[in-house]
């Protein structure tokens, strides 16, 4: 397997963590390769057969002559596992894990959690055809990317999940103690944005919405939680009116906190998300989520009231679907309940392990028999 981050930075970084350690309990052997060091590097050597630092796994197409000669050692780090299967995490490292899987005579899984890398069609059937099995992790990535020239019989569709123990319901008690944690005042209604704080992530649409569903200031606040993906970006939120009330938390690794000491999450995206981790994360946890209707995010959402899903560029329909639902324990107090049933329903660790491990098994056999002398 392969992470380009052991920190909690992105959510790719956070499922690839999830799965290896699942697969790792059901006595799979996981040889971990990876670019940059991070909070996780003791839960992986806790379980992974072993571990070694690359510098590089990603071959650009527009750079690809450059940086063939620089996937060289995480090629030889790869062959000397001896894997039954290479699974890569992201479609740009595909060049070193058909590299990696041909010297080593194993096959490759790759798992698309996005659209990046995807959108060259010659190179989506080159790649395609020599990978065992592709995983998408909605059916909006997975139709995208046959849409782009990858081959329709080798997508399957699994979804991310999340493991309910470690998101656990927060309650009324739940939520006072994890605001007391995080150092917010009691008595507001409170909206959470949870990821990388840039334009193309709407947070300016939120605060909009925030500041037209509550014009006065006294009753909702807002929490953004997660890295400054653009200061300048950044600088002018803490311009906003809504940055009055707004309370700034780095990414944590213990994002249930935050959570639980929020009323309703917002997924507020300009750009089409593929899944949305934090939706499950949120919604496990007993959060209504607020998502914009581009992307994976609908079928994340789909089920739930359709009040939840508002049109994208649109912080008056925002703002309405945030004034409806931050109150719900008031008028609709079954509904982080019923929230929690949905991931329990669609969106499990476990669920999403089964998938992987079966497609992994059956790729390790498959090369296993084509290795055998005839």
């Amino acid at each position: 397997m392969n992470s380009e981050h052991l920190s909690p930075n992105t959510g790719i970084s956070v499922h690839t963590l999830d799965v290896a350690e699942a697969l790792a309990a059901r006595d799979n052997q996981i040889d971990l390769l990876y670019m940059r060091d991070g909070p996780f590097a003791q839960r992986y050597a806790a379980f992974c057969r072993s571990m070694r630092a690359v510098p590089l796994f990603d071959l650009g197409v527009h750079r690809a002559v450059r940086d063939a000669p620089r996937l060289a050692p995480a090629v030889v780090a790869g062959i000397r596992t001896r894997p039954d299967v290479v699974y890569v995490n992201r479609f740009r490292p595909l060049p070193w894990a058909l590299a990696t899987g041909a010297l080593a005579r194993a096959p490759v899984v790759c798992h698309l959690h996005g659209l990046i890398g995807i959108d060259h069609p010659r190179v989506n059937r080159v790649l395609g055809s020599r990978t065992h099995r592709i995983l998408a992790v909605s059916q909006f990535v997975r139709d995208r990317f046959v849409e782009w020239g990858g081959d329709d019989g080798k997508v399957d569709v699994v979804h991310n999940g999340v493991d309910l123990a470690a998101y656990p319901f927060g309650g009324v008690e739940e939520q006072a103690a994890a605001r007391r944690a995080l150092g917010i005042a009691a008595g507001m209604r409170l909206v959470l944005y949870c990821g990388r704080v840039d334009p193309t992530k709407g947070v300016d649409l939120l605060f909009d919405a925030v500041a037209r569903a509550d014009p006065d200031g006294t009753s909702i606040a807002v929490v953004v939680m997660g890295p400054i993906g653009d200061e300048a970006f950044a600088s002018r939120l803490r311009d906003h009116p809504v940055a009055d009330r707004t309370a700034w938390i780095p990414m944590r690794t213990d994002v249930v906190t935050g959570y639980h000491a929020a009323d309703v999450v917002v997924v507020p995206s300009r750009v089409e998300e593929a899944f949305s981790r934090v939706a499950i994360e949120a919604m496990a946890t007993g959060r209504p989520v607020i998502g914009t209707a581009v992307g994976g995010l609908p079928e994340v959402l789909a089920g739930l009231p359709d009040e939840l899903v508002v049109a994208p560029e649109d912080p008056v329909a925002l703002a309405a679907a945030v004034a409806r639902t931050v109150g719900w324990r008031d008028d609709r107090p079954d509904l982080g309940a019923r929230c929690r049933a949905h991931v329990a329903e669609r969106f499990t660790l476990a669920r999403q392990v089964d998938a992987i491990e079966a497609c992994l098994a059956g790729a390790a056999g498959q090369g296993r028999a084509s290795a055998l002398p005839h």
